[in-house]
């Protein structure tokens, strides 16, 4: 895995490799199982669904925050638990159950359990080979259907019976959410955090505890005792990052956008041969590359975000003013407006706004009851004028 210990075998994901005819069937088996499966999903589960997202999951999440801090007294608990090599280990035969109990047809129970029993790995270290032995659990890495069977192994998790805590789930990526006082948000994830403990034994699902974060979202300085798995304390952090995205507690983004700008310049860096003042590529290819691998880094979920304060944006809108005119080879005294009219590119907050348009027209009109249930307001209010919805209004006013 990227940025891991080479020497640590525990950095090494074991990802199998299809022929060409196995990689057909694996699509075949994969639209039948989507078929049958779709209807008993949860709305909660985001996680390689069609019409569903990241950034989607992630304004649930931020806008349910941003409902407390604008309420003015209630603020919000959330714990993201890290599940332990999550698609490696799912319970074969629990999940041979699971989908029995989905009444997903027999036929296709009967192909992917000889998918999945009975497979065998080697470890190949330079000119030595290890003897064969049996896989006994999980579903298989870097195949088509693997991300659908974990999806039906946990879509029986308990959704919570308070209406003010919430779940989110995108693929293995777990939180759960309280929003209230700090009494009832102590109270209702510690009755929800047992019940789901009793769950993920049940079925040999393995949290590391050590791993798994929790965040006080607010903008009080006193913090209630943390809360427990397993009756382990899971410490306050100040900020996590999921889904890509570093959420701090008073969720001013100042973490995301320094980690957008780290990134954004190691990747420019890998490309300054192809993009640098003196790379021989034409204009037109190294501003193609520019819309392709670095604005991306950028505008990654940027409808949850991008509202955030003006001097963040502009640190962004910086790294795109650097590049252009890297690529350009522009002297000093040009101006940044000039070069973004010759080169037809918007501004960063423009490019936002455009984004946000198609984001919200989609979200308006989604299907899903979980979209639905994201909180709409009116965004002229100035209380709710560092929420995402603003960024709409900013492409309108011009």
């Amino acid at each position: 895995m990227p940025g891991k210990n080479a020497q640590d075998p525990v950095s090494y994901r074991p990802i199998s490799l299809l022929s060409s005819l196995s990689k057909v069937a694996e699509a075949v088996i994969l639209t039948r199982l989507q078929e049958a499966a779709e209807s008993h999903m949860i709305p909660n589960q985001f996680g390689f669904r069609k019409q569903l997202s990241t950034a989607q999951q992630l304004l649930r999440i931020t806008e349910s925050i941003r409902e407390g801090f604008d309420s003015g007294w209630e603020t919000t608990g959330a714990v993201f638990l890290d599940i332990a090599k999550a698609f490696d280990r799912v319970w074969t035969d629990g999940l041979i159950y699971k989908l029995i109990t989905m009444r997903i047809p027999g036929r296709i129970i009967m192909l992917i359990a000889t998918y999945l029993q009975g497979r065998l790995f080697t470890v190949r270290v330079e000119s030595n080979l290890s003897s064969e032995r049996v896989i006994r659990a999980g579903v298989v890495q870097g195949s088509k259907d693997g991300p659908i069977l974990f999806h039906i192994f946990v879509n029986d998790i308990p959704s919570p019976r308070n209406c003010q805590t919430q779940l989110w789930l995108f693929a293995d990526d777990t939180a759960v959410m309280s929003t209230g006082t700090s009494q009832t948000i102590m109270e209702d994830l510690s009755t929800y955090l047992t019940q789901l403990g009793k769950l993920l034994i049940q079925w040999k699902i393995k949290v590391n505890t050590d791993k798994c974060q929790a965040v006080y979202f607010t903008r009080r300085r006193s913090n209630p005792n943390p809360p427990m798995l397993y009756r382990r304390p899971i410490p306050w952090s100040n900020s996590t990052k999921y889904l890509g995205v570093t959420l701090d507690k008073r969720l001013t983004y100042k973490d995301d956008i320094d980690n957008i700008r780290n990134k954004y310049n190691g990747v420019k860096a890998h490309l300054y041969p192809l993009m640098g003042r003196k790379a021989k590529l034409s204009l037109r290819y190294k501003l193609l590359l520019y819309k392709a691998l670095l604005r991306p880094v950028i505008s990654y979920a940027s409808p949850v975000w991008g509202a955030a304060a003006k001097t963040h944006i502009q640190k962004l809108e910086t790294l795109q003013n650097s590049t252009l005119r890297m690529i350009t080879d522009a002297p000093w005294f040009i101006r940044y407006k000039n070069i973004l009219h010759d080169l037809k590119v918007p501004t960063i907050k423009d490019f936002f706004s455009k984004l946000a348009i198609n984001f919200f027209n989609q979200i308006d009109n989604h299907t899903n009851p979980a979209i639905r249930s994201i909180p709409t307001y009116d965004p002229t209010i100035p209380r709710k004028k560092r929420r995402p919805r603003t960024l709409l209004l900013q492409d309108n006013s011009r």
